[in-house]
């Protein structure tokens, strides 16, 4: 039976950004640590670089950018994820304890709330996980192409030429993996209910279901990563040729301008696995903000006040 939705007045005007909201400043300080730890391993190619020509030299002073900038990193990584667990456990309880109350007020099916309270810990992933790989990508990949310009303009704009195919194969995988995900998450919906009757052929049907939905998924992701790998193959040669040429450089600036090359390709590897969680993660909110009518959800995209506590 549906619990009464008297004894929870407010359960329709909240969703899973409501119980986000709260904590958006301590979220923030996760991503700005995040943020400084990335510029940080961001100069460790041209530190080390640094370090190289200099210890060749016989500078020793010149290691010691790449050892600040290393135990710097280490620091703020270590109380970043410390304090990480400690925020993000707490909107996990607070978005799974709504979820069930507002939905089941609204008289959604106990297997249907149970299956997308599973989901919240996937939203919640989003923000402890996904978003600082996001900020990791961004500046692995835009930050490299910048220090490459400034290395040579040539081997700048070599590595920029990858932006292209990436955007146009990624412009279609957003449209295949939104009616992916769309399909696996109506079968995972399903998966309490399966369980509940315990039927072997309904069961096998499901997992082979939850298994198809899953293949097709990977295959996609499989696809896109195999396409901007092969291209990738190209312009890392054509980089690498024009390293080698050019008069001025030493042997700590070819280190780095090759390190940055892979820096920058290996924050397009983590495209379509962003991509993918982006359209899972739009699809999982909408079900779990389901409950709430469209007044209640034209409220969820105005800003609340810092000092709302979630129900």
């Amino acid at each position: 039976m549906p619990i009464d939705a008297r004894s929870h007045p407010k359960s329709k005007s909240r969703s899973a950004l409501d119980s986000v909201r709260p904590y958006k400043w301590r979220i923030g300080l996760t991503y700005a640590l995040t943020f400084l730890e990335d510029l940080l391993e961001l100069s460790y190619p041209w530190a080390t670089g640094l370090a190289i020509d200099g210890l060749i030299a016989h500078e020793f002073h010149h290691a010691l950018p790449i050892v600040f900038a290393w135990a710097g990193r280490a620091t703020i990584g270590c109380f970043r994820q410390m304090y990480d667990t400690r925020v993000y456990t707490q909107v996990y309880n607070d978005i799974v304890e709504d979820t069930i109350i507002r939905q089941r007020s609204a008289g959604i099916e106990a297997t249907s709330v149970a299956a997308r309270s599973a989901m919240s810990r996937e939203f919640v992933t989003f923000f402890e996980i996904d978003v600082p790989v996001v900020i990791t990508s961004l500046i692995h990949i835009f930050g490299s192409a910048i220090i490459l310009f400034w290395y040579d303009f040539t081997i700048g704009g070599l590595a920029a030429l990858l932006f292209i195919p990436v955007y146009l194969v990624n412009k279609v995988y957003v449209r295949v993996t939104t009616l992916l995900n769309h399909g696996l998450n109506d079968q995972l919906e399903k998966e309490v209910g399966y369980i509940e009757h315990y039927r072997r052929d309904e069961v096998r049907a499901h997992f082979t279901a939850v298994r198809m939905w899953r293949v097709k998924l990977s295959d996609a992701s499989a696809f896109n990563w195999t396409i901007i790998e092969i291209l990738s193959i190209f312009v890392f040669i054509a980089i690498l040729l024009r390293a080698t040429v050019l008069p001025d450089n030493e042997a700590g600036d070819i280190f780095a301008i090759l390190v940055y090359v892979w820096r920058l390709m290996e924050g397009l590897d983590h495209v379509p696995t962003i991509v993918q969680q982006l359209t899972r993660l739009r699809d999982i909110s909408i079900r779990i903000g389901q409950g709430a009518s469209l007044e209640d959800v034209s409220e969820v995209l105005e800003e609340t006040e810092p000092d709302e506590k979630p129900l």
